[in-house]
């Protein structure tokens, strides 16, 4: 593995993807500095939604704060040769593609000034991807990372239980605010941190076991409510990743068990007019394929770089089925045809390519048990990956934060030595 900028070696070798090659020719990991704990808050602050659950904090932003901060301290500790930058190929370097691509589309976009906004808040999602990169490189900045992912994930979930049990049902469905204002949004950020917890239980006392498992439970049941079929479609696919991984028979009744209670749940609980029944009658799936159709349709008059980042809700009324009915413009309920759509050929490449390298490398690395503790974590990332991309089938969330962040952690679990 490469790396590039500051401090690096002239003898530094080329992309070398085999795990016995990581501690050679990646920088040895440092204590975390003030750049790694204003992450922590900057991830924090992302889940509680602060402006908007307390308007009188509209005026600082107190993310915004975090994140400036965090990138000063990190520039700092550079400049002071506390830490060396490294570029973390091929995922970085795939990135930067993307965001060329994106950027050049911009250009091209149906309508720039919308493109550029989405733009410049891809930038923000790539640059927190980069800094986890940098900043995680030891198994404690990993599991730190994870834990805040976890902890901060309790908010949104509270808040969509609390909307459930007071009746603040829209559609037979229920969310949150912000960044978790739409349940299929929420429902996928919840998915993604039922692996997190399940590998932080692993190595845990018997206390912290507890707490994570109920937490786990706590992330099933508000994915359940948001009554997102495509977050429930995730929920089961980490849920079976993750017992096919364990190989245990405990493991394996458990997860019949919570199986068997889920349908239970379906068929009693579901508030939704639409279930996973009667598919063809079903209007909001039909409204999934005329994305779809359209973001095809998007992607054949643009092949190269789409229509612009963001723009294929611009785009929808210009390429909706005729005689579909429907309250606004729609954005792509999937994400693959998102890509394909909003940045063409080129940036779905680019990005696919980023995140399937995540995949892989956490991959190869929960497979090594050169150290184990590692390997824990890695395993966890990959099925959280796989989650995104199941939920991504029947949602456009290819700009969002949660991506960056999980393939940010896996370049930084793939930088930590084998024996630490």
């Amino acid at each position: 593995m490469g790396n590039s900028g500051f401090g690096v070696a002239s003898d530094a070798r080329p992309w070398q993807f085999a795990e016995n090659r990581v501690a050679e020719t990646e920088s040895p990991s440092v204590r975390p500095g003030a750049s790694y704990y204003f992450l922590l808050a900057f991830i924090f602050l992302l889940y509680l939604n602060v402006p908007i659950v307390m308007p009188a904090f509209d005026a600082v932003h107190p993310a915004k704060v975090a994140g400036g901060a965090a990138i000063l301290a990190l520039v700092v500790e550079l400049a002071l040769g506390r830490r060396r930058f490294t570029f973390a190929a091929p995922e970085g370097g795939l990135l930067l593609a993307f965001l060329g691509v994106a950027g050049l589309s911009c250009i091209t976009a149906l309508w720039p000034g919308f493109a550029v906004d989405w733009f410049a808040d891809l930038i923000k999602m790539a640059l927190i991807y980069y800094f986890i990169a940098n900043v995680a490189d030891s198994e404690a900045g990993v599991r730190g990372v994870m834990w805040t992912m976890v902890i901060g994930g309790l908010v949104p979930a509270a808040g969509v239980l609390n909307n459930y049990f007071h009746g603040n049902i829209v559609e037979g469905r229920t969310a949150w605010v912000g960044l978790f204002a739409n349940p299929n949004d929420l429902a996928y950020s919840l998915v993604i941190l039922i692996p997190l917890a399940a590998c932080l239980l692993v190595r845990a006392n018997v206390l912290v076991r507890i707490v994570l498992a109920g937490i786990i439970l706590f992330f099933a049941a508000a994915t359940f409510v948001t009554f997102s079929r495509g977050g429930l479609i995730g929920l089961a696919a980490v849920i079976a990743l993750y017992a096919w991984r364990q190989r245990s028979l405990v493991t394996w009744l458990l997860i019949a068990g919570a199986v068997a209670g889920g349908i239970f749940a379906v068929g009693h609980y579901w508030t939704r007019s639409e279930s996973f029944s009667d598919i063809q009658d079903d209007s909001t799936f039909q409204m999934r394929i005329a994305t779809s159709q359209a973001g095809l349709a998007m992607f054949r008059d643009h092949p190269l770089l789409g229509v612009g980042p963001g723009c294929s809700v611009v785009a929808w009324p210009l390429y909706a089925p005729p005689g579909l009915r429907t309250r606004g413009a729609l954005i792509t309920h999937n994400t693959f045809i998102q890509a394909l759509s909003e940045t063409g050929i080129a940036g779905f490449v680019a990005f696919f390519s980023f995140v399937g390298f995540g995949i892989w490398n956490a991959r190869k690395r929960g497979r090594n048990r050169s150290t184990e503790q590692i390997a824990t974590l890695a395993r966890g990332l990959e099925i959280a990956l796989w989650g995104f991309a199941v939920c991504g089938l029947s949602a456009g969330i290819m700009l969002t934060w949660f991506p960056y962040i999980l393939v940010g952690l896996t370049s930084a679990a793939r930088r930590i030595p084998e024996i630490e």
